[in-house]
Parts: structure tokens; sequence; C-alpha cells
């Protein structure tokens, strides 16, 4: 796995929020990933004035909200979809 897509959504989301001048000192939480311990990530983190925080190894309920919630979405939104292509897609009948 690379970090690129990590990178790349960090970079958004500061973009997003006005910049790094309105997000200094924000927390950046994740997993123990390998993308988001990368060197690229690491500096991108730092280059904008963040803070990083990973969860524990082996505590899986660190992230059992999000999980959750991405497991209903994906029953009751996604898979209810036909997906023409990654930008057009028909909601179900």
């Amino acid at each position: 796995m690379t970090s690129t897509l990590a990178v790349d959504a960090l970079k958004m989301s500061v973009a997003r929020r006005g910049g790094r001048s309105n997000v200094t000192r924000c927390q950046v939480h994740s997993d123990r990933g390998s993308q988001f311990r990368s060197r690229r990530f690491v500096e991108a983190i730092r280059a904008n004035g963040l803070v990083g925080s990973m969860g524990r190894v082996g505590a899986a309920g660190d992230n059992a909200a999000m999980e959750s919630f991405f497991a209903l979405l994906q029953k009751n939104v996604l898979n209810r979809c036909r997906w023409r292509s990654l930008s057009n897609f028909a909601w179900p009948s």
C-alpha cells in the first residue's frame, strides 16, 4: 500500500478548511497502517502544523464506531445503487 492516497486526502482536507492557518494543531487520528506511518504522510502532517495520533496495537475498539458506520453506509446506500462509472451513478427506483 502506498502513501499517495493518504497524503492527497490530507492535503485536500487542509485546502478545504482554508489552508494551514485554519488547521494548525488539529489532530489527525489514524490506525497503524503503513501509509500513515510513511515518511511522506508524516512530513505532510508536520508541514501543515498538524498533530499526528495513532490507535494502539490490537485495540479494535478505537475504530469500532467508524467501521460500523461504513458497514451501514455500504449496506444501505452503496450496495443499493447501480454504478455506471465512478462519476455517474443512478439511485435505485
